[in-house]
């Protein structure tokens, strides 16, 4: 499928329609149809590469247009219809796979995407009889009659761009590979009289005939192609340094605050190292001929590597417009001109601060705090804050607020161009962090069995749905309280793990006795919290 040696994809096509054959020929079970669903997704993938390249080469034909239409009219022009053709056709054998999902599946079938068939989402792969009513036809006048004539008309046009001579035969036989609508030799006596259309599509799960006409979309593509690199080989460029004569201009960024340096690179997009461009920066007049001609103030760049460097500061705010023109030496001996244009947005200053949560910082804790200015590294930015301390961490910085309520206050200086200066204050809440939730084997009430009790080991206080993950709360101290006849029997127990005393008397709970923790005491941010009670029954 292409010039000379094939390439690896090509030696995969090929393999791959093989296998599509082969398939055919064994009996239809979930894994095979599931097989011509993958085959069909490679190919769709080719065909994408295909038109991908094949975009590549119109616009190179763009390109050698501007250069020279007289030399490049001709190929341009017949690459243009091969252009429509080609789409065409290859949209016709697209109408043909959503008119076969219609056909089985109605209209609203989910295999139909924007007018693409998706093989995989067909719901009924194994039927062999939309083939044949669709694309045979009860007297053999079915779609595929029709689409065989469209694909030996489009050959024949094919052929006709490209003569018959030696030195065309393999991108003809590359052509007639591709696009053959020839019926299959005959191996027995049934198959004698077999059409293509037939061969192609009779008594084949639908998932084939749509494999089959997936890969028919590959072959009208790489036929697409072989035409086109016949086409733009026949355009005499050998007198031209570069294919491309555009100026190009890529700014070091997109945007700058006031007082910052502007800087970007103007280059032709290819050169020859043996010259290089003149650009002249500053504004030009269109003359009567064509031609341009650079008036009042302007500058020429320095050249580096083929690329003139363009550096101005940006005194005000706003945007900011530039241009000029290169001038380069032809082959001919002449000088041609190219303008080109470009702006860029100079800022004032202004800094972006972000917080962990919002606009606000929790007290006792530090808090991660993202500040940055478009323009600037982070070695020149200087946050400060009030009601809190704040340290450098990592790639950014952390606050820790001093105060239990009220405000911090962020404030941003920045070194421009050597000048420290304001850009920003802005003001967040102050908050406590929430007090965690004890819990004892996950559960704050309800039934538990004895056994749990001792196997959690004691109380835990946690700190559930903070936007942080690493405050933690320690369980300080508790009372452990049963019934002990007509009065409380009150256990004290300092940590989280209950102590000998305690844990003696959850041996000797007996079911549907009732126990209370009280006097919850949990230390963590912001000191010691009360954190309330937990009340059980043993299962």
């Amino acid at each position: 499928m292409g010039h000379g040696k094939e390439t690896p994809r090509q030696k995969m096509i090929g393999m791959m329609y093989l296998f599509l054959t082969a398939m055919l020929a064994i009996k239809v079970s979930k894994e095979v149809l599931d097989s011509f669903v993958l085959v069909n997704d490679s190919l769709t993938v080719t065909v994408e590469n295909f038109t991908e390249k094949n975009k590549k080469v119109y616009a190179e034909f763009a390109n050698q247009k501007v250069i020279n239409e007289a030399k490049v009219k001709k190929w341009s022009d017949m690459a243009d219809v091969v252009h429509v053709r080609s789409d065409e056709l290859y949209d016709y054998v697209n109408q043909l796979k959503t008119e076969l999902v219609t056909v089985a599946e109605g209209p609203e079938s989910i295999a139909i995407v924007d007018d693409m068939v998706v093989a995989a989402d067909i719901s009924v792969k194994d039927n062999t009889t939309i083939g044949n009513n669709v694309m045979i036809g009860p007297t053999g006048n079915g779609k595929g009659q029709e689409l065989k004539e469209k694909l030996e008309a489009h050959r024949k046009y094919l052929f006709d761009l490209i003569p018959d001579t030696d030195g065309n035969a393999i991108v003809r036989n590359s052509i007639a590979k591709n696009i053959n609508t020839s019926p299959p030799k005959a191996k027995t006596a049934e198959e004698a009289n077999q059409t293509w259309q037939q061969s192609q599509f009779q008594d084949i799960p639908l998932v084939a005939v749509i494999t089959m006409l997936t890969k028919l979309q590959s072959d009208i593509r790489n036929a697409e192609a072989d035409v086109l690199r016949y086409l733009y080989g026949q355009i005499d460029i050998g007198e031209f340094k570069f294919n491309k004569l555009d100026g190009i201009v890529i700014p070091e960024s997109s945007g700058i605050i006031t007082g910052g340096e502007f800087s970007a690179k103007v280059f032709m997009a290819a050169f020859d190292t043996t010259q290089f461009p003149t650009i002249y920066v500053g504004s030009y007049d269109e003359q009567a001929d064509g031609s341009y001609k650079m008036k009042g103030n302007y500058d020429s760049l320095p050249i580096r590597n083929g690329m003139g460097v363009f550096t101005t500061v940006a005194r005000r705010a706003g945007e900011a417009e530039w241009g000029g023109l290169i001038v380069m030496k032809a082959p001919d001996g002449t000088y041609k001109q190219y303008p080109f244009k470009n702006k860029y947005m100079v800022n004032d200053p202004m800094a972006v601060i972000s917080a962990s949560a919002n606009t606000v910082f929790y007290s006792g804790i530090p808090n991660p705090l993202e500040v940055s200015v478009p323009g600037l590294s982070m070695d020149k930015i200087y946050p400060s804050a009030t009601n809190a301390r704040i340290v450098k961490k990592g790639k950014g910085w952390e606050i820790t607020p001093t105060a239990s309520k009220g405000e911090v206050v962020i404030t941003v200086m920045a070194d421009v161009d050597g000048k420290k200066q304001r850009i920003r204050s802005q003001n967040f809440r102050i908050m406590p962090v929430p007090p965690p939730t004890a819990k004892l084997d996950g559960k704050i009430s309800g039934r538990i069995r004895a056994t749990d009790m001792l196997s959690a080991g004691g109380v835990d206080a946690v700190l559930e749905n903070f936007i942080m993950d690493n405050i933690t709360y320690v369980i300080k101290s508790y009372t452990f309280v049963t019934q002990d006849g007509l009065y409380a029997s009150p256990i004290p127990n300092t940590g989280r793990n209950f102590n000998e005393r305690v844990i003696d008397k959850i041996r000797s709970l007996k079911r549907n006795e009732r126990l209370t923790i009280e006097n919850i005491i949990a230390t963590g941010p912001g000191g010691d919290k009360n954190i309330g009670s937990l009340v059980f029954t043993i299962n």
